[in-house]
């Protein structure tokens, strides 16, 4: 293990896993007549923690197409069964090509997939050939990401027998991204999801929060009750909630009394971004030196940064451009960041921070644009919901991203009030950007005609904190 160099373990997807998450895997799911699986074992650390439980060691099952790694892996079940005469069920294949599709370890189809427990951290964001990509088209018709875990969830759950389980480690981005909506609703209609534990950033120079996913192979999930564990708080959170959502996303951090908030904040007669607005992202000159000043020149004009949009305003700027959109690496259409409004956001951010325009200012790659086209909804009235407690509140327990991303944005509903009170809203606005309002009053109106109560209100505001 400790050969892998870093390069090659990221080129790879594959990092070694903390061993007391391994044993806890084991301890609650492997019994010693298990028939036990790592689909991607490296030097066989998943198989020396199912060896501490399992007797007989024809039960532990091993696949890697790298050879070196195969090779020590078997040394390892060897020594660790020193007193038995066997033969290591560890071998050099292609898990997502090579199992399952015809006879391996001397045994026919049907006795691999028959495995009680199937238990691994598979590669992460691995580019796949273009050979590689068309047979994989092929073989997995309903996974379309080309993410290498969604791959290995999906031969994993056919190789189980009925009842069994599958342990993963895997980065959160599985739970709410969009693009794992495929293996989310694979997961959703095949499985029965036991637990799922947020173990936070646990790898090494690893910078992805980190979950791990159990899951049993049984398609009778109906009121199935999802154990979510996490340092300091356990819940339960109903499993057919996450077919309803958008997506399919998993939003873990929402609990019962979360969830029933956001619930009735959704029934609420709404509509959506989705399809009713243009989006552009910030300037990416590709050469700053050259484009950017830090005085404004003649013929220079401000462009903005992420961390100088404020809710409603824009601070002032640091920076200024000349801009000549022919000469940059990355520009959106120039009527787009002319328009008579529009509304500016931060990128990279943990929070909903939009700043309303209506004098054509630039931004860069780290201040994206929206300007929506809704008619009859107020421009302000969105930005108002955006920067709210509420949907604060709304943003990070759906999605608990570092990142505001389109996808996010399009979910956030936005009720069709009357014009009474968009207008009321709308003024409040136009205070705050005057510097005379007060947010909270904003803030508290926006709950109070979403009917929140009382206790309701102040867990938004303990929350926000």
């Amino acid at each position: 293990q400790s050969l892998l160099i870093e390069g090659q373990k990221s080129q790879s997807g594959s990092y070694y896993t903390p061993s007391n998450i391994v044993d806890k895997v084991i301890a609650e799911y492997v019994k010693k007549d298990s028939k036990v699986l790592d689909p991607c074992c490296g030097t066989g650390q998943f198989l020396l923690a199912f060896s501490d439980v399992v007797e007989n060691p024809s039960n532990i099952y091993g696949i890697d197409f790298d050879q070196v790694a195969v090779r020590i892996a078997r040394l390892n079940i060897l020594i660790r069964f020193k007193n038995k005469d066997f033969a290591p069920n560890i071998v050099c294949k292609n898990t997502l090509f090579d199992i399952g599709n015809y006879d391996l370890f001397s045994l026919n189809d049907e006795n691999i997939r028959d495995f009680d427990v199937i238990a691994t951290n598979p590669p992460w964001g691995v580019h796949f050939s273009k050979a590689d990509s068309e047979k994989l088209k092929k073989l997995y018709p309903t996974i379309s990401s080309f993410e290498s875990f969604s791959y290995f969830l999906k031969k994993s759950i056919d190789l189980l027998r009925e009842n069994g389980v599958i342990s993963f480690i895997l980065p959160e981005s599985i739970l709410n991204v969009k693009t794992h909506k495929d293996i989310r609703e694979i997961i959703l209609k095949n499985t029965r999801i036991e637990k799922i534990a947020y173990l936070n950033r646990v790898f090494k120079n690893v910078f992805t929060p980190v979950i791990r996913l159990d899951l049993r192979k049984n398609k009778q999930s109906k009121n199935n009750k999802v154990k979510i564990e996490k340092e300091n708080e356990e819940y339960e959170v109903e499993q057919d909630r996450w077919l309803n959502n958008q997506d399919f996303i998993f939003d873990i951090h929402a609990n019962s009394f979360d969830a029933e908030i956001i619930n009735k904040v959704y029934k609420t007669r709404n509509t959506t971004l989705e399809n009713k607005a243009d989006w552009a992202l910030g300037i990416v000159t590709g050469n700053n030196k050259n484009f950017i000043s830090d005085k404004q020149e003649i013929g220079f004009e401000p462009v903005y940064k992420g961390k100088e949009v404020e809710k409603f305003i824009l601070d002032s700027p640091s920076n200024f451009i000349k801009f000549t959109p022919e000469k940059f690496q990355q520009v959106a259409p120039t009527e787009k960041y002319r328009t008579k409004e529009k509304l500016i956001y931060r990128f990279i951010s943990k929070y909903l921070v939009f700043a309303y325009d209506d004098k054509q200012q630039l931004t860069l790659n780290s201040a994206n644009i929206v300007i929506p086209k809704i008619p009859e909804y107020p421009i302000k009235v969105i930005a108002a919901l955006l920067n709210s407690s509420l949907y604060q509140f709304i943003f990070q327990k759906k999605f608990s991203s570092i990142k505001v991303l389109r996808s996010h944005i399009e979910q956030m509903p936005l009720p069709l009030w009357n014009k009474k009170t968009f207008s009321e809203i709308v003024k409040m606005v136009d205070e705050i950007i005057g510097n005379k309002g007060d947010f909270e009053e904003l803030d508290n109106y926006i709950m109070e005609k979403f009917n929140l109560s009382s206790k309701e209100k102040s867990y938004i505001k303990e929350f926000n904190k």
